[in-house]
């Protein structure tokens, strides 16, 4: 990556701060090692990072490689029964710890929700009965689930940003070249442990931290005492070797989980976020839409198979320019496209599901008619608590 010509977007060559940007998304904030890369002083990439970076609001995240971990991401919209509307968050919270639920968030105007899985490949047909299951206990009222072959997390377009004035330089009359993938798949799943998801779930949620650091909050969080040196262990040997982190990411968005609240933080009316979803795609069309999303700078995530799904942050002062795209986007697909709105104060994201996994076993856990069973008794208390 290092020896490619970047270009800015003026054509000229990319600035510091966007390469060092690059960097971290590429190997993470290890200082000493873009120090070597980049042939720049320590100090001053650490100042760059300390004051440009994270003093900006960015959170640095780890991607985890979701098919090396047996994974898939399954993407959901959903509107809740009448009565379990107001139970919302509690029983999201619930789907995140029994069955594989990372993310939620509220769609405007109309009311829905947007619910992401991440769910072992061999259980992926279980999970959907599960789910129409709950619909068919009436805790969702609407049930909209998405075909994909891939998943994907977009690294920062960090040439297209302005790290000195924390603002976006994007010309929309011009065009942008797709935004490569460093490690495109399909990969194999490979062996892993209980150890190693510790590891990553904590990565995932802060990538900013220390080894130390990160054995003193698995200590905190899960009241487990690892030695440090098996930690590294695993750390260099798993988690590394196996590569089961496939980047990091910039949350350029200024959105953080906060694990000791249970909340997303979010920097209001900075960004509009805006999912898509489209059905039934043919081959041409899929090509054809990936494009387009890709040719601007504010793609967060995207998702294609049979279906697509895109998310999109766009600046609020460009939000004129960034439905007029949409509109031409999206018009050929008819009513098979539809686009809302996050109602960013309503919504949550969690680290990965490692409570689910058997490591005894070496298996992710999945056990349909149980996790059913355990949702109508939460359906009945919330029924008790509606005096029904």
């Amino acid at each position: 990556m290092v020896g490619e010509p970047l270009r800015g977007t003026s054509g000229g060559q990319i600035s510091e701060m966007a390469l060092l940007a690059k960097l971290i998304m590429k190997m993470g904030p290890d200082i000493d090692q873009i120090s070597r890369i980049s042939g720049q002083y320590k100090e001053t990439i650490r100042y760059r990072y300390k004051e440009k970076i994270i003093g900006r609001g960015f959170v640095v995240h780890a991607r985890l490689n979701y098919d090396r971990l047996g994974l898939q991401r399954v993407v959901m919209r959903v509107t809740l029964g009448g009565d379990y509307a107001p139970h919302a968050k509690e029983l999201f919270v619930a789907m995140n710890k029994l069955c594989y639920v990372v993310a939620f968030n509220q769609l405007l105007p109309d009311g829905s929700y947007m619910l992401h899985a991440n769910v072992p490949r061999a259980h992926a047909e279980e999970f959907v009965d599960l789910m129409k299951g709950l619909r068919g206990l009436g805790i969702f009222e609407t049930l909209d689930v998405y075909n994909f072959e891939w998943y994907r997390n977009v690294p920062m377009r960090t040439e297209y940003f302005d790290f000195d004035h924390g603002v976006w330089d994007f010309d929309w009359t011009k065009t942008v070249e797709p935004a490569k993938d460093d490690n495109p798949g399909p990969f194999g799943p490979v062996g892993f442990d209980r150890m190693d998801l510790l590891i990553l779930k904590e990565l995932q949620a802060d990538a900013t931290r220390s080894l130390s650091e990160i054995r003193d909050a698995i200590m905190a969080t899960n009241g487990i005492d690892i030695n440090y040196k098996t930690l590294a262990w695993h750390w260099a040997k798993h988690v590394q070797e196996k590569r089961l982190i496939e980047g990091y990411s910039l949350r350029w968005m200024g959105t953080s989980y906060d694990s000791a609240s249970d909340r997303t933080n979010q920097r209001s009316h900075r960004y509009i976020v805006i999912p898509v979803f489209v059905h039934g795609l043919s081959d041409e069309e899929r090509v054809w839409v990936i494009g387009e999303m890709n040719r601007v700078p504010f793609l967060w995530c995207e998702a294609a198979g049979a279906d697509y799904h895109a998310q999109l942050a766009f600046p609020v002062e460009m939000v004129n320019e960034a439905f007029s795209f949409l509109r031409t986007a999206l018009e050929r697909f008819g009513t098979r496209a539809t686009c809302s709105v996050f109602d960013q104060s309503n919504a949550l994201t969690f680290t990965l599901c490692y409570q689910l996994y058997d490591d005894a076993k070496r298996e992710w856990k999945f056990n349909g008619p149980e996790t059913l069973s355990v949702f109508r008794d939460l359906v009945m208390k919330i029924g008790e608590s509606a005096g029904r």
